[in-house]
């Protein structure tokens, strides 16, 4: 079994910031045979005029704060919520840099997977501030995938439900789309939305074409890392299957709510992954030897 590190989050009241102005896109990436990398990165026909694709409008910083990110890199004070994504970011990274031995570090150790037992642990809201924090204080681009798709997802609560996103990748890799990532009010943070739903729920894709197609996009974006919300292990097998491209998965716990055979039991769904790490979400401090224990902080609340 994996080695299974515990991290710790918890949520703290949204504080306000100015929206930042889009990145730059990156440099274009070296053409690949992918048919959905293709999408992203093949050169221009010399014989025929190229047309210049419309930018995606930005996703406001109104609406990743109603989508739940509490997250601000500009706070005046050192938050618990912005300590405690450090230590969790610092882990995580320590994870993408190579190996003993490696030159560079593989493209899966940029999957980062974020899942859980059951529905209502915070997975949506630790994928969403994490990348945020990645993107932020890391200075490296992050594109943040939905998988879920749920009532409750990001796509729902970003209003991107019926946006074309993984799904149209997953269903037709060798077709034109526009399900490209929207960039976000926050520099370096990109969103690819769920997608529509098919008109043919027989056709739907199946998990390991939308880990086909994460892997593609990965090897599209070289220096992007990927943080892929996925559906809770216990409710589909789409967990499963993109823990085997994954390079990192965190499982997210609720404090006090999760049984531990619910935890066992997706942490065995998930073990194809090579680094396995556990998030207790919802804590409440009662030891000295916690961390944030010894903190100043300003007023909090949980999730």
């Amino acid at each position: 079994m994996a080695n299974r590190s515990h991290l710790v989050e918890r949520a703290v009241e949204a504080m306000g910031s100015p929206i930042h102005a889009p990145a730059a896109p990156p440099p274009a990436a070296p053409a690949t045979d992918h048919p959905i990398a293709g999408r992203f990165s093949r050169p221009p026909d010399p014989q025929r005029p190229t047309a210049v694709p419309s930018s995606p409008p930005v996703i406001p910083m109104a609406l990743l704060r109603d989508a739940g990110l509490a997250f601000a890199s500009n706070a005046s004070t050192r938050t618990r919520l912005i300590e405690e994504l450090a230590l969790v970011q610092h882990q995580l990274l320590r994870g993408i840099a190579p190996a003993a031995g490696e030159v560079r570090a593989l493209p899966r150790h940029r999957l980062i997977m974020v899942t859980s037992a059951r529905r209502g642990e915070g997975k949506s809201f630790t994928s969403l501030n994490l990348a945020a924090s990645i993107a932020s204080t890391a200075s490296q681009p992050v594109l943040l995938i939905d998988v879920d798709g749920g009532a409750s997802s990001l796509s729902a609560q970003l209003g991107m439900l019926t946006e074309p996103g993984l799904l149209s990748l997953a269903a037709a890799p060798d077709r034109p789309t526009d399900a490209l990532p929207r960039p976000t009010a926050i520099e370096r943070l990109s969103f690819l939305p769920h997608g529509r739903i098919l008109e043919n729920p027989t056709r739907a894709p199946i998990p390991s074409a939308m880990a086909a197609a994460i892997r593609a996009l990965s090897a599209t974006l070289p220096h992007h890392v990927l943080i892929i919300d996925t559906p809770p292990a216990l409710s589909t097998s789409d967990a499963q299957a993109l823990a085997a491209v994954a390079g990192q998965v965190i499982v997210v716990v609720r404090a006090e709510s999760t049984q531990r055979d619910e935890v066992e039991a997706a942490l065995d769904l998930v073990e194809a992954c090579p680094a396995l790490h556990l998030l207790l979400n919802r804590t409440r401090l009662a030891t000295n030897d916690s961390f944030g224990a010894h903190g100043e902080y300003g007023a909090t609340k949980h999730e």
